[in-house]
């Protein structure tokens, strides 16, 4: 899947690593299969580019990939061509007054920059009690010449209040109680509002992209009608109410309390300066309810993942302290908020996702989430599936359908921590990072397996060729990384994974590895950059180059492309012609060599030594002192991972046990790519089991559902009990006063009924605990 022609080279991937010294580009060398197995010469540790040299506070690449934003405190953010070679011709500020800018960001298509910095000294009292910048110090700029085009006002140090919709036409900016909508391509004019009571913060998806067999209208709406876009917007516990998020779409769904300007943009002020002059004078057009709502009990904070077509979300919502105590963490739940609900198309809906039976639960019988994202790739078939790692460590890694969110592929458990998917949607890393080992599983998701390996042997085969033997037991493909896993990354052509340990995350063993999509790792003679000049601590990040935007999907709107990518999406690469496969017992006797060569930590150049992180102090010659402490974790274990006969190991082996029973399982039909399948039975091989079977695990999975609900409207009223008891107990007048309250609320929304008028579903909730309201009432005896 490429959008360019035959005789037009793609872009080469490159890489780009910021230490405290300079900016530098690389160029990748060439990952194909053919280039992994042959023996090339050493390259040119020289050969990268210095893009800035000097120190800088942070760096902004842009989603194009042409050009590089640094921000240098002693001169401002300077802009760099990364396409027509070298750091910027003289030393001086982008943007006007740019010094003390600490954050910025791109628009999604890069044709703007956002900037946050503090309130400056000509900040006055607004009349809510807060800081109001009369210059304002959130601005929006011009990417190409670095004109200011507005400036606001934020007391946050955060640039989430500002954002736009995936094609720059439409921005949205949070202020309090609600949401200003401008329309960025007509002089920031603004053009509606949502209103709001309580947000706190909102979300729109950066991209949207579609499947292969929709045809687009020429506005850019599918099946005609005007551009319709989908947001969230999350308001948090106030007043002894639950906190909220609301599933909204400009123009037409936005809340009954809000409006768009009829007609387009209203005219009004294009004072730059001025925060607020912007005011509606054309008649307005009141929006209809909310796609979706959902209350929630137990979120201090949401975070809210957006499909790549844009219809749908995941929202992982947290609380900072778990009142059980099992989590250090605080407790989590996961939710899908589909815009459109398959029983009734006219209105969204938001769904609990249900997690696997075979994760780790903890004392309350609640399934703690890890980590949740989508397959990123729009243009697969069927409905775009997501990955979730859940339950206690060892966690359990699965696939779930896009639009019922019930899992339809087991990955195994183990310690694990993120779910990375490479942009075509194709491959899949498992990995532990951060405070864990460093663990990396490779997947090929179309496949449903973990990526076999092939590595080349030292000896050749008698007629001269290369031989290699291939790596297919999950004992011998898990990975563990050399050193502490901080950064991580797929390149934009899936074809290659990038890990760093970078500062001041870790200030000991900076630098950067490159695995190709099987887990080979590629030598650190072969990348064109030095690690040893970034050790200990001077490597502050590392990242890819983003693609290009696909000609096909940038033809205008960004919308209505068949091929969404500029890289081609690849299948794995058969190894080459010129060596020769090992079988039998030939290859028995190199798989072992292999596993008795990586758990000694040694590697022949050719392969990956799999080996714990040993701390500087505890290694020999490294400086530290002799007979230094080695955790049980860095002393030498199994093959593929960290310990050995320790007691810390033998638990963690007896824990895991099951996890290669778990590994690769397939719950559900599949018809397409793993996790994009139609729900269907559960099953080891669906097509033996008779209709009858099939009929009664549907049932039983329907009362597993059903008792796992209940359970949890258990538990919430429970607590809503315990809740009420206490606050009878402190003031028990303050209490009856708002019962009474509440009683006379019921009774107006009786009325309300009695009249025709249709109530929603806080009213229906309030009438349903009227009976528990008059009683506690009564109890209180006053």
């Amino acid at each position: 899947m490429t959008t360019k022609t035959n005789t037009t080279p793609l872009r080469p991937i490159q890489v780009l690593l910021r230490s405290k010294d300079a900016i530098e580009l690389y160029t990748l060398p060439d990952t194909s299969s053919s280039s992994s197995f042959s023996t090339t010469s050493t390259p040119n540790k020289d050969n990268g580019r210095v893009i800035y040299q000097g120190k800088s506070t942070f760096h902004l690449v842009s989603p194009t990939g042409n050009q590089l934003f640094v921000h240098d405190p002693s001169i401002g953010l300077l802009a760099c061509k990364l396409t027509d070679g070298g750091s910027p011709s003289k030393k001086s500020a982008f943007l006007s007054d740019s010094q003390t800018i600490q954050m910025a960001k791109c628009s999604p298509r890069g044709s703007y920059l956002l900037t946050w910095q503090r309130p400056s000294s000509s900040s006055s009292s607004s009349g809510g009690g807060g800081v109001v910048d009369k210059d304002g110090n959130l601005k929006v700029w011009s990417a190409s010449d670095g004109k200011l085009l507005k400036s606001l006002s934020c007391k946050k140090a955060t640039l989430e209040t500002l954002q736009w919709t995936h094609d720059e036409e439409l921005a949205f900016h949070l202020v309090t109680n609600e949401i200003h909508v401008y329309s960025a391509q007509d002089g920031w004019r603004r053009v509606g509002k949502v209103r709001c009571m309580n947000v706190a913060s909102f979300s729109l998806p950066r991209v949207r992209g579609y499947a292969k067999n929709v045809v687009m209208s020429s506005d850019g709406g599918a099946g005609g009608g005007s551009k319709r876009y989908v947001f969230t917007v999350f308001c948090p516990e106030s007043k002894g109410k639950p906190a909220r998020v609301d599933l909204l779409r400009y123009p037409d769904r936005m809340g009954r309390d809000s409006s768009t300007v009829v007609g387009g943009a209203s005219p009004s002020s294009n004072n730059n300066n001025n925060n607020n002059s912007n005011t509606e004078t054309s008649p307005h057009l009141p929006s209809g309810p909310a796609l979706a709502s959902k209350s929630l009990f137990h979120a201090e904070e949401v975070t809210v993942q957006w499909s790549p077509r844009a219809d749908s979300a995941l929202l992982l919502t947290q609380t900072a302290v778990d009142s059980t105590g099992e989590s250090y963490y605080g407790s989590t739940h996961l939710f899908l908020l589909l815009e459109t609900d398959l029983k009734d198309p006219s209105r969204g809906v938001v769904l609990s996702v249900p997690l696997p039976p075979e994760a780790g639960k903890d004392s309350n019988g609640v399934v703690p989430i890890v980590s949740a994202g989508w397959i990123p790739n729009p243009c697969i078939s069927g409905p775009v599936p997501f990955g979730v790692i859940s339950g206690k460590m060892p966690a359990l890694a699965s696939l779930h359908h896009g639009l019922s969110g019930e899992p339809t592929f087991l990955m195994g458990r183990a310690h694990r921590n993120v779910m990375d998917v490479s942009p075509h949607g194709r491959f899949v890393v498992c990995g532990g990072y951060g405070n864990l080992a460093g663990g990396m599983d490779f997947w090929d998701r179309n496949k449903g397996k973990m990526i076999p390996r092939h590595v080349v042997m030292a000896s050749s085969s008698p007629n001269g060729d290369g031989a290699f033997v291939t790596m297919k037991e999950p004992g011998d493909l898990t990975l563990t990384s050399c050193s502490p896993v901080v950064g991580h990354q797929w390149a934009p052509d899936s074809r290659t994974y990038l890990v760093s340990t970078t500062s001041p995350r870790m200030n000991v063993e900076n630098g950067v590895h490159v695995y190709r999509y099987d887990g080979t790792l590629i030598d650190d003679s072969k990348l064109p950059w030095d690690n040893d000049k970034y050790r200990p601590d001077k490597l502050l990040s590392a990242e890819y180059v983003p693609a290009p935007l696909a000609e096909d999907a940038n033809n205008g709107d960004g919308e209505g492309s068949k091929e969404f990518y500029y890289y081609p999406d690849r299948p794995q690469s058969p190894p080459p012609r010129s060596h020769v496969e090992l079988k039998g017992e030939d290859a028995e006797k190199a798989l072992a060599s292999i596993r008795q060569t990586q758990s000694n930590g040694k590697s022949n150049g050719k392969s990956p030594a799999v080996a714990a992180y040993v701390p500087p102090a505890a290694r020999a010659g490294g400086g530290g002192r002799g007979g230094a402490y080695v955790p049980p974790g860095a002393r030498g274990g199994a093959a593929g991972r960290s310990g050995g006969t320790s007691l810390a190991e033998r638990m963690r082996q007896e824990r895991e046990g099951s996890a290669a029973a778990l590994t690769g399982k397939k719950v559900v039909k599949r018809t397409g790519p793993v996790g994009a399948a139609s729900v269907g039975p559960v099953g080891s091989d669906p097509d033996s089991k008779s209709k009858n079977a099939v009929r009664r695990e549907k049932q039983r999975l329907a009362k597993e559902k059903a008792e796992r609900e209940a359970a949890e409207a258990e538990q919430r009223k429970k607590e809503e009990e315990a809740a009420r008891a206490e606050a009878n107990k402190l003031d028990p007048e303050k209490r009856a006063k708002k019962l009474r309250k509440t009683l006379k609320q019921i009774d107006e929304i009786k009325a309300k009924a009695e009249q025709g008028v249709e109530l929603n579903e806080d009213q229906k909730m309030k009438l349903a605990s009227e009976k528990e309201l008059r009683k506690e009432l009564a109890s209180l005896g006053l």
